[in-house]
C-alpha cells in the first residue's frame, strides 16, 4: 500500500514538471514573434503578424506579449518572424524592453 501511495505521489510531482517543447520554439532561444516596427537601434516584437500596422494603431486592442529589443542587427523588416535571445534582464514595462543577444530570422 505504501508503495502505491509513493508511486502516485511521484507521478503527481513529475507530471507538474515541464519538458522543453521544441515545436513552439527552436532549442536555445528565449522567444519568438513577428517584427511590428523597426526603429534606429531597436525592433518591436509581437506574437501575431500585423501587416502595414504600427504599435499606435493596435496597442489599444492588442492582447499578448510585446517587447522592444535593442539590436545592431541590420536588414530587419516589419513582418519577419524571428527567434531571439536576451542579453541581461528584461525591463518590466509594456511593451517590455531588453537587449538582444542574438536574432535569427525564420524563413516561412
Amino acid at each position: 500500500m505504501k508503495r502505491i501511495l509513493l508511486l502516485v505521489l511521484l507521478l503527481t510531482i513529475f507530471s507538474g514538471c515541464k519538458i522543453s517543447d521544441q515545436t513552439n520554439n527552436q532549442a536555445g532561444y528565449e522567444g519568438e514573434g513577428y517584427i511590428l516596427e523597426v526603429a534606429e537601434d531597436r525592433i518591436l516584437i509581437v506574437e501575431q503578424k500585423y501587416p502595414d500596422k504600427t504599435w499606435e494603431e493596435i496597442m489599444n486592442d492588442y492582447v499578448g506579449e510585446a517587447i522592444w529589443l535593442r539590436t545592431k542587427t541590420k536588414d530587419l523588416k516589419p513582418g519577419q518572424r524571428i527567434y531571439y535571445r536576451i542579453k541581461g534582464g528584461i525591463d518590466e514595462s509594456y511593451p517590455s524592453q531588453a537587449d538582444a543577444k542574438e536574432i535569427k530570422i525564420i524563413n516561412e
